[in-house]
């Protein structure tokens, strides 16, 4: 349920109304967030009407593929609204709690200024099949398969995990839940009282390998091919809890949603490569949506028969075809707004007027809200999205570079920079390191031709251009590049030192040698006197901060 992500976003003082199994769900995103405030969550029921800021609301039952499914009435002094939140008609649901006509009946003769209908499956001709029919079909295939049976389905729809339950019951399989939001959703409806399943009676996750196959019903997370679902981990071999073969049944009662289409295909290409059975396809009966057809959608207009109609919930192509299905019933003030747009209304008094009955009230500048984890949440700019997506397109480089400014020693003094750099890269393409010598050679190039005494700044700035120029010219890629540049003033001895550190010590390398890079360095005060005393230890008098560095290497190399 999408509004558990919205709430932790909302004022801390907000009421939060909602029916017992929501509300479950919504204490459950509060407390993680550290945002409990119980004083703030209202349940109501099905047809008790209450008090909401300027409006009198009352809920009404609706059937869909969640328990406590409901529409509502807002009433208030210039109309009535009804919202039918998401709804299909199912003349035989599984906890026996019907679509209420009688109740749009009456509310049809008190009159409604304004109807909002969901208009997800308006291209979808005739009506939706009932939830029980899944309920035979997940008992037929659960009985005639011979292995180990794997199903997966959305994790909020508790009427089919009954129904699962049921068939294991009846087959005498034991029930294993694999995937975070399962257990989300069964322990809400399981501390609101509406749960098909007990969860102390599911098989645990790491006691798979106990049961024989004949004797599991494995139920995961996965139907949408989500990266991180049980299901499609286990597709690639990776899933720490159990492993697909060539004898497991995999019923998939579940529709795709559209979007996801690539994603799925290759994930079930992935599970039939292993050699899993597949059982996918409307003709199996596996699913039903929670979402009226068009022969739904239209019964309840012509029962409600709004004076204005709004259709919602659904792509633009949909809203439109709904609008046209409004007016065929004979609504004649029907309109399609997009995200943002403002929209009044006014209750109608003569149902003859011509007008089209809505005004526009102008339109908000809305932003994109992102959930990353459980934590963070905020705009793209916020969360960095544009730049993470292109990151993930073009790649990263990273360039750190010692920088060895000229030294003078023995009376010359070279003219140009030098520096050892180090490249790393993610996500770039690097044509089996080609293209990383190429980087490597145009990075030292750069440098080299900086002037000696131009700031580090500059030398990052430039090495930084060139090198996304060369991956540019290379690959047609535009990487993020990052150059970090260090000054060493005794890096000139750092391939001395690491030489004597890794025992490769060259004799040849003396105190005369130090005296002259010491002393080389540029400094200030009075020049260092170096002696050696009796103890063998090296002393400086006068010493600056960057000739003690050189003592400190004089130690170590001794």
């Amino acid at each position: 349920m999408k509004i558990t992500l919205v709430i932790p976003a909302l004022d801390p003082h907000t009421p939060i109304y909602a029916s017992s199994f929501t509300m479950e769900l919504i204490k459950k995103r509060l407390k993680e967030n550290g945002i409990f405030v119980p004083s703030r969550l209202k349940v109501f029921k099905i047809r008790r009407r209450f008090k909401a800021g300027p409006f009198e609301i009352e809920p009404l039952k609706v059937t869909h593929s969640i328990p406590d499914c409901c529409g509502l009435v807002l009433r208030c002094a210039d109309g009535t609204i009804l919202h039918t939140g998401d709804w299909k008609i199912d003349e035989s649901p599984l906890d026996g709690k019907t679509f209420d006509r009688q109740f749009l009946e009456e509310l049809s003769k008190e009159g409604v200024t304004l109807m909002m209908s969901d208009s997800t499956n308006v291209l979808s001709p005739g009506r939706t099949i009932s939830e029980s029919a899944v309920a035979d079909a997940l008992l037929r295939h659960i009985s005639g398969a011979k292995g180990r049976i794997i199903t997966t389905q959305f994790a909020s729809n508790i009427h089919r995990l009954g129904s699962i339950k049921a068939a294991a019951d009846v087959t005498g399989r034991k029930l294993v839940f694999i995937g975070m939001s399962l257990r989300t959703y069964l322990d809400a409806a399981w501390k609101d009282g509406k749960a098909p399943i007990d969860p102390s009676t599911l098989v645990k996750a790491e006691d798979i390998d106990a049961y024989a196959p004949k004797d599991l019903i494995i139920v995961t997370t996965g139907s949408q091919a989500e990266p991180r679902a049980a299901l499609n981990l286990a597709s690639y071999g990776s899933s720490h809890s159990f492993k697909l073969n060539k004898e497991d049944v995999i019923l998939y009662s579940a529709k795709v949603i559209p979007g996801n289409e690539s994603r799925v295909m290759k994930m079930l290409n992935r599970i039939s490569e292993i050699g899993s059975t597949i059982v996918i396809g409307k003709n199996e009966g596996l699913h039903t949506s929670g979402h009226g057809y068009r022969g739904e959608l239209e019964e309840v207009l012509q029962i409600v028969k709004p004076q204005h109609f709004l259709p919602i919930h659904g792509e633009l192509l949909f809203l439109k075809e709904h609008e046209l299905l409004g007016k065929s019933t004979g609504i004649r003030h029907t309109t399609v707004i997009k995200n943002g747009e403002m929209l009044g209304v006014s209750h109608l008094r003569n149902r003859r007027v011509l007008s089209n009955g809505f005004s526009s009230l102008g339109k908000e500048n809305l932003q994109l809200m992102y959930s990353d984890g459980d934590k963070a949440f905020g705009t793209s700019t916020e969360l960095c999205v544009d730049e993470r997506l292109r990151i993930a397109s073009d790649g990263i480089i990273v360039v750190s570079m010692e920088i060895l400014r000229p030294q003078k020693i023995d009376g010359m003094v070279e003219n140009t920079l030098k520096g050892k750099i180090k490249i790393t890269t993610r996500c770039l393409w690097l044509d089996k390191g080609k293209l990383l010598d190429t980087l490597h050679k145009a990075a030292h190039a750069t440098l080299s031709s900086c002037p000696v005494n131009c700031p580090l700044a500059h030398m990052e700035r430039t090495v930084s251009e060139v090198l996304r120029k060369t991956v540019r010219k290379y690959s047609g890629k535009r990487p993020e590049v990052i150059a970090i540049a260090l000054e060493n003033p005794a890096g000139v001895l750092s391939d001395e030192l690491n030489e004597n550190l890794s025992g490769n010590y060259n004799a040849g390398f003396g105190l005369p040698t130090l005296r002259k890079v010491v002393d080389g360095h540029p400094r200030r005060g009075p020049p260092n006197k170096m002696k050696v005393e009796d103890d063998g230890i090296l002393h400086l008098e006068n010493a600056s901060e960057q000739s003690l560095l050189g003592v400190g290497i004089v130690n170590l190399l001794r």
